[in-house]
């Protein structure tokens, strides 16, 4: 018969047989991934209820937003009245003043006061009153303003004699169209090409 050791004191583990040793080992191991998975799975909740929390305070943050976010101004309706006076106030600033100044200084003579000019953008005409000392004058005085640029003809439209005036001078009101204005050449266009 053989020899059996019985040894009722626990031996230490580096003692034991390879194969209770290998039994231990790996139950230790998975008590560890056990409480490993427990640790994840704990986290893992965790992260749910504070992204549900986010979720909810992302929500009342919006009502919030949209509770005092004052709401769209209506669209501005104008009348046709009020559309033809914008037209007409931006036709009126898009006169162009600078061509029209230097047009009448470059015709003006000592014989000719001008006393008034206004524009008329809607019918491309600058109606005006102005004082001559006889017809003659007047008429070469239109003559020449019809011929300067940017004004492609004048004409008398009412005249009368100043009588309270001891000189007796005619004073008229006349019309002078303007020209239609001219584009600019664009570098590369055919004239351009032609030049070269």
């Amino acid at each position: 018969m053989k020899r059996l050791p019985i040894d009722f004191v626990q031996p230490p583990l580096w003692r034991l047989p390879a194969s209770g040793r290998a039994r231990r080992l790996l139950a230790g191991i998975a008590v560890l991934v056990g409480l490993g998975v427990l640790v994840l799975v704990w986290y893992w909740r965790q992260l749910e209820q504070q992204i549900d929390q986010v979720r909810q305070e992302i929500a009342v943050a919006r009502q919030e937003v949209q509770r005092r976010t004052p709401p769209p101004p209506p669209p501005l309706l104008l009348t046709d009245a009020q559309v033809l006076a914008t037209n007409h106030a931006i036709a009126q600033l898009n006169t162009p003043w600078p061509a029209l100044l230097d047009g009448f200084e470059r015709v003006a003579t000592p014989d000719i006061a001008l006393l008034q000019i206004e524009p008329d953008p809607r019918r491309r005409v600058v109606k005006g009153v102005g004082e001559a000392k006889n017809h003659q004058q007047m008429l070469l005085y239109l003559a020449a303003l019809g011929a300067v640029e940017p004004f492609a003809g004048a004409m008398v439209s009412k005249q009368e004699v100043n009588e309270k005036d001891p000189n007796r001078p005619l004073r008229f009101l006349f019309e002078a169209a303007l020209a239609e204005p001219s584009l600019p050449a664009v570098p590369g266009s055919a004239a351009g090409a032609e030049a070269r």
